[in-house]
């Protein structure tokens, strides 16, 4: 029986736990809300015909701005980094969005 089965079945059951179990759940379960956020942020980009680009390419279209330039923007969050396996990319629609606001001043 899961945890919340027990909850539903026993709601007034009081249940001791070690307090390392416990992070251990809430860490897992960040985990788990995490990749679910990831996967549905995925879907709804490729939805919307949004597309991920290299890090380097990306550069390329903003002007080749300095490494500490592209940290600044990720902190500002004007760029959210991708990483797959250890590659960066940017969401094309971080980039649209960047060069739209620089050709507007």
């Amino acid at each position: 029986m899961d945890l919340v089965s027990m909850a539903k079945q026993f709601p007034d059951m009081t249940v001791s736990i070690r307090v390392s179990d416990l992070l251990a759940a809430n860490e897992a379960l960040v985990r788990k809300v995490r990749i679910e956020t990831e996967r549905e942020q995925e879907k709804r980009d490729r939805q919307a015909g949004d597309h991920l680009i290299k890090k380097e390419t990306a550069r390329q279209m903003l002007g080749s701005p300095d490494k500490s330039t592209m940290w600044r923007w990720e902190q500002q969050q004007y760029l959210t980094p991708v990483k797959i396996g250890g590659r960066v990319f940017y969401r094309s629609s971080d980039i649209d969005r960047l060069i739209r606001s620089h050709e507007e001043k």
